[in-house]
Parts: structure tokens; sequence; C-alpha cells
């Protein structure tokens, strides 16, 4: 009788240890946010063409996130919530028309963190021209 009583108590026991996580975990979809990023040219300057790696720093977490799927000029990508630096990879640039004149220039963006926890999240990002 004792042995049955164990093995019963053990049972229960595996069995709420098992199902524990499960009554507690979050959906995994409100972990994410899916985000569109618009790249901005500076004032004055038409966008011909964007080529550049954009990097995705969790604030918090300092994972890194990097893509280039860029089309023309808006990029979408789904990230873990939190609070993100962006930047772009070293040899990111753009074609642009200034004045009537077609150029290449290496591009920059503001690091100031950009809060992406919302569901969905659109994100406009100032090109900064480097001189």
């Amino acid at each position: 009788m004792k042995r049955i009583l164990k093995a019963m108590n053990m049972a229960l026991a595996l069995a709420v240890a098992l199902a524990a996580p499960s009554c507690v975990g979050k959906d995994d979809e409100e972990l994410f946010t899916q985000v569109e990023v618009t790249v901005c040219p500076p004032e004055g300057v038409v966008m011909e063409r964007f080529q550049a790696t954009m990097v995705f720093e969790n604030v918090n977490t300092r994972q890194r996130t990097s893509t280039s799927d860029f089309t023309e000029g808006v990029l979408d990508i789904r990230l873990l919530r939190g609070l993100y630096r962006l930047s772009i990879a070293e040899g990111g640039g753009m074609t642009y028309t200034e004045d009537g004149t077609t150029r290449f220039g290496y591009v920059t963006v503001d690091s100031s963190p950009v809060d992406l926890t919302a569901e969905n999240a659109r994100v406009d990002v100032s090109l900064i021209l480097k001189k």
C-alpha cells in the first residue's frame, strides 16, 4: 500500500511539474514586434539607390541583429520587443542627386535609442551623409 501511494505521489508531482511551465509561459508572438524602417535622405537630396546593412542592437541584452533587405529604402524585420540602437554598418551608402549632380556618399544615422515594444512599429530614420 505504501508503494502504491508513493508511486501515485511521484506521478502527481511529475504531472504538476510538466504542466506548470505551460500555464505561466507567454505566447511567443507577444515577445516579438514587426518593424517597418524607412530611411529618409537629407533635405535637398534625392535618393536614387540605397545599399547598406542596418544593425539593430538591443540596449538591454546587447544582442545584435543585422540585415540589408531594403526595398526602395524600406525594410521589414521581426525583432524581440525592446529598446534598440540603430546603426549603419561600415560601407553603407547611397547614390543621390543634389543640385543636378549624381554622387555616391557613405551614410550613418543618429544612434539615439528607439522604442520597439509595440506589436507593430514604424520608424523613419534620417540618413546623415558622411563628409
